[in-house]
């Protein structure tokens, strides 16, 4: 056996310079694949070492004796970024150093992560500059960072009184709370969507070179290699490109790795060190793309017949069956369908059917289309020469042209599915409904203790704000466990929060949720968070939208009984003043972390959940463009190796009189017949997972029609770059030299 599978190495390896362009053709489709999945394998190492790097710079609170280090930890807003940070008063000459810099900065110094320093130095972190006057005296290392693009930094400041957080220590064993259930599934989708096509590609690289293979193995049967054997010897010639690809793969994925941390995204970003596979899943690849080669073709050849003066596959066609192309289908949506109804906000459904039900799905699509393209391709009559040339290739190997695209077909079914789940789930994320812009104000809350006068006054400086509110909060939970945001202010305040059309002092509006339902009712009864008093809910009029994380806005007159937890200042901005509202919050840059500011007017603050969404999303938008780019890098040396297979008979053709046009609409037909068919499959298949995921999520289904057609135009599009990149490969080969023979 080990001999017969080394003959088959030598013979993929040897006998002249088209070997070599065979072998590394299967190296590139392959080794595109390997590279995915040893980035997809990477992941837990990543995020392992994230949740570390997290947990070690948690504080310490608990001690004997005085704290020795007083910490005020701060989180800073600027346009679209978020910069944390902490502010440090060391007690003690041995105060606890935090991770990633060598000792605690004095007052007035300053350590910034290499992003945050970029940024300031930057002309876009002109307006954050004054939020940071003290002197950079260093950069934090990657022990304390999340990640290589974070805004992080440690301030000294004396200032800090002895009512802050004591800390002891830094670094707390590293507690594992996981995603929202919705995010979870979320990304459990779209990394099964987008790690699933690879197995398609690699199987359809394996089988490159086919009709030369089968000529090398009729003439060691020739010899006198009996049929198993020869078998054998053609799994040693797919395992030989399969690890032909195990290093290209690997090649493609450490001349990446070190440039991970330029990716402009921070959530996305890694550190270089950090990218590396686990040894599970690192020899989990290294064995399972062999064995997929060595298996995919067998499967190949299961009908083809080996004799010593040919390879027979001219038996009667076999008609393909489609009962069993259609039980994956089924298994598939019965395992999503037995999901429904299981997804609450806080119980994640069970993993395995999820995945499961995709997976089957999506195995559909290739299983299906050569019986497809098969039925399709009988019934279409050729017009012109080109259709007919490309009409009649398809009827004699439909398969072929099927598994050419089954793999497009499959990323673009993926990807449609993505849109619509990111579609669907973005209402449940997004607790509220989405800031609308006339809503241009800045709320500013003062901690306790703070000069809130002082705040005030900076405020009213300000030449971006035109009017300054005070208003009084207050947080309470209703009947069935639901929190409930109260303000308490007048109605020149509340109408810049909320859309109340008619407001009256004695007033009390509620607002309506993306739901349809307001976010309280007349007598529900409220217990309030801090002091534990009760509050029945007067008349309410319902209104909307609203910003921020309030439901309830009462006027002064029928606020009686309400007991509130907290002021804030409500700055109205001019919005005729550019970035008026990084103008304000440098008004109040010497109160740092006294204040916590949220912009009500744009796209600037958000709730965490919002922003982990919106991670993801970019996340997954660019994975599906990432294996798009793999899918039409495969599908163009598929159909390189074809133009080289059919060399001959394209070049009698030439010299027989049918012009290089003809043969070139030929080959476009022969693309774009297979690809029209598993676009219509993939994007059935694609609404129908997408329907049925969106139903475990328990959210209202929802078509992205604008990036499900943007998507499907890209996928149309690189297929016809692919058919234009083979031209020249077409003309070549329909040459003089063409129609040599041995």
């Amino acid at each position: 056996m080990i001999g017969d599978l080394t003959l088959g190495v030598r013979l993929a390896v040897g006998g002249s310079r088209k070997s070599w362009v065979r072998l590394a053709l299967q190296g590139v489709g392959i080794g595109l694949g390997v590279a995915l999945l040893l980035f997809a394998a990477s992941l837990p190492s990543v995020l392992d070492g994230r949740s570390d790097r997290v947990a070690g710079r948690e504080m310490v609170t608990e001690g004997s004796g005085p704290a020795p280090l007083l910490v005020e930890r701060d989180f800073l807003a600027f346009r679209v970024d978020y910069i944390a940070g902490y502010y440090l008063n060391p007690r003690t000459p041995d105060a606890p150093v935090p991770p990633g810099v060598d000792r605690v900065p004095g007052d007035g110094e300053i350590f910034v992560s290499p992003a945050l320093a970029r940024l300031l130095a930057e002309p876009r972190g002109e307006l954050l500059r004054p939020r940071f006057p003290q002197k950079v005296v260093g950069t934090i290392g990657q022990a304390g960072l999340e990640n290589p693009n974070e805004l992080q930094f440690y301030a000294g400041n004396t200032k800090i009184k002895d009512t802050s957080t004591g800390v002891h220590g830094w670094g707390v064993p590293h507690r594992g709370g996981g995603l929202d259930p919705v995010l979870w599934l979320l990304s459990v989708v779209g990394l099964v969507v987008l790690l699933f096509p690879v197995a398609v590609f690699v199987g359809v690289a394996t089988r490159l070179a086919a009709a030369q293979r089968d000529r090398r193995l009729a003439a060691l049967r020739l010899v006198g290699a009996a049929a198993s054997r020869v078998r054998l010897i053609a799994s040693g010639e797919s395992l030989a490109g399969a690890l032909a690809g195990l290093v290209v793969g690997f090649g493609i994925f450490f001349a990446v790795r070190p440039f991970v941390d330029r990716i402009s995204i921070a959530e996305l970003s890694a550190f270089p060190n950090e990218v590396m596979p686990t040894p599970v899943l690192t020899l989990t690849v290294i064995v399972a793309v062999p064995v997929l080669a060595v298996v995919t073709s067998l499967v190949a050849m299961r009908r083809t017949i080996i004799e010593p003066l040919g390879v027979v596959r001219d038996q009667k066609p076999v008609r393909r069956r489609l009962w069993w192309r259609l039980v994956p289908v089924a298994i598939g949506v019965a395992l999503l369908v037995s999901q429904i109804g299981t997804f609450t906000r806080t119980e994640k459904p069970n993993q395995w059917p999820v995945v499961g039900g995709i997976v089957l799905l999506m195995l559909g699509i290739p299983v299906l289309l050569p019986w497809l393209v098969e039925r399709v391709v009988f019934l279409v009559k050729g017009r012109t020469p080109a259709l007919q040339l490309a009409v009649r290739r398809l009827q004699l190997d439909s398969g072929t042209a099927a598994r050419v695209v089954g793999g497009v077909a499959v990323v673009l079914a993926g990807t449609v599915t993505l849109q619509m789940v990111l579609a669907g789930v973005e209402g449940e994320v997004q607790v509220r409904e989405k800031t609308k812009a006339s809503f241009n104000y800045l709320t500013v809350t003062a901690k306790e203790g703070s000069d809130a006068n002082g705040i005030a006054a900076a405020l009213e400086k300000s030449r971006a704000v035109t009017a300054l509110h005070r208003v009084e909060v207050a947080w309470g939970e209703r009947g069935g466990g639901d929190w409930v945001g109260v303000n308490i202010g007048p109605c020149a305040a509340l109408t810049k929060q909320a859309s109340i059309p008619d407001c009256k002092d004695g007033g009390v509006y509620a607002v309506r949720q993306s739901t349809g339902q307001p976010a309280a009712q007349a007598g529900d009864v409220v217990t309030f968070r801090h002091s534990g008093a009760k509050w029945t809910v007067p008349a309410i009029e319902v209104v909307g939208p609203g910003t921020g994380t309030s439901d309830l806005f009462v006027t002064p007159a029928a606020a009686r009984g309400l007991v509130p937890y907290n002021s804030e200042f409500l700055a109205v901005l001019d919005t005729s003043v550019p970035d008026a509202v990084e103008h304000a919050r440098n008004a109040i840059a010497d109160y740092t972390w006294q204040t916590h500011t949220y912009f009500g007017g744009g796209p600037y603050d958000g709730n965490e959940a919002e922003r982990v969404f919106g991670v993801i999303r970019r996340a997954l938008l660019t994975g599906s463009l990432l294996t798009l780019l793999v899918a039409a890098a495969s599908l163009l040396v598929v159909a390189l190796e074809q133009v080289r297979e059919r060399r001959r008979p394209l070049a009698v053709m030439a010299a027989s009189g049918v012009p290089r046009g003809t043969l070139a609409r030929s080959l476009l037909w022969q693309n774009a017949l297979p690809l029209a068919i598993s676009t219509v499959v993939s994007l059935a298949t694609g609404i129908g997972l997408g329907a049925l995921v969106i139903r475990v999520f328990g959210a209202e289904v929802a078509f992205d029609w604008a990036g499900i057609g943007l998507i499907t135009g890209i996928v149309v599009g690189l297929t016809f770059a692919v058919t234009a990149l083979t031209l020249p490969s077409l003309r070549r080969a329909t040459g003089a030299l063409g129609l040599r023979t041995e």
